[in-house]
């Protein structure tokens, strides 16, 4: 630092004295017309253009430095204005940031808890055997309707009981449950042109024979399906053993 000022110094000192010299020699001729000598045919003393161009040069850097001072006397006198213009800016971000991250929190918030929910439901309706429910359905016993006309299994697994039947113009159903929320579904189908597609993806397959009638029979995901067709189509699927839906089909009768 006191370098720079010892090195300012010199530089304003030689600057003056340039600028000194050069007034000197701009009125070098009212000097001597003030100062009469016997050298009047002296010849008349000129300009170099390397003087000239030493004292424009001289001139521009001093006017460059007054311009750079004076512009930083005007950064110091508005920037504390400014200072405080961005901090009042960046604290107003700052708030809206805070309360769109809070906004953000709150929905995920929101989110997690209807997705927990959600699997919770999911985890009581894939886990039906859990003994530690708060909450026992037992399934209603409902009677077969009088007038119906299709088929009925005669043979159900222990502790299934009719919950439900339905019936339309393609097919007739009877649904069972147990009071462990286990169900099977009984379907027959009175159109021998239905289309029946069953998710068989990842599943055991076995082809197995109802009453003479070719049958395919699978088990995916704890559930048993079996599937034949007897001048109706037929399909029972259900929570039980193997052989149980498989004794079901066997007992079929009208």
């Amino acid at each position: 630092m006191i370098e720079h000022e010892i090195a300012k110094i010199k530089a304003q000192e030689k600057m003056m004295e340039a600028l000194f010299e050069y007034a000197a020699v701009c009125h070098v001729e009212n000097i001597i017309l003030e100062n009469p000598c016997e050298a009047d045919s002296d010849p008349e003393i000129s300009l170099t253009q390397e003087f000239d161009h030493k004292m424009k040069k001289l001139i521009a850097s001093y006017n460059r430095k007054y311009l750079i001072k004076s512009l930083r006397q005007k950064t110091f006198m508005f920037l504390p204005k400014v200072v405080v213009f961005m901090l009042i800016v960046l604290g107003s971000l700052t708030i809206i940031v805070a309360s769109v991250h809070a906004l953000r929190a709150k929905a995920l918030n929101l989110f997690l808890d209807i997705q927990e929910k959600y699997t919770d439901i999911q985890m009581k309706e894939i886990n039906p055997n859990q003994t530690e429910q708060k909450r026992q359905i037992t399934p209603t016993q409902k009677e077969i309707p009088s007038n119906w006309n299709g088929y009925v299994p005669e043979y159900v697994p222990k502790g299934f009981i009719v919950v439900k039947t339905e019936e339309n113009v393609v097919s007739m159903s009877i649904h069972y449950a147990d009071d462990k929320g286990r169900t099977i579904r009984f379907n027959q189908y009175l159109n021998c042109d239905t289309d029946l597609r069953i998710d068989t993806e990842n599943a055991t397959l076995q082809h197995i024979f109802i009453h003479n009638s070719q049958a395919l029979i699978f088990e995916k995901n704890g559930r048993v399906g079996v599937v034949w067709e007897d001048q109706s189509l037929f399909y029972i699927v259900g929570q039980a053993e193997q052989s149980e839906i498989i004794k079901m089909a066997k007992s079929l009768n009208k």
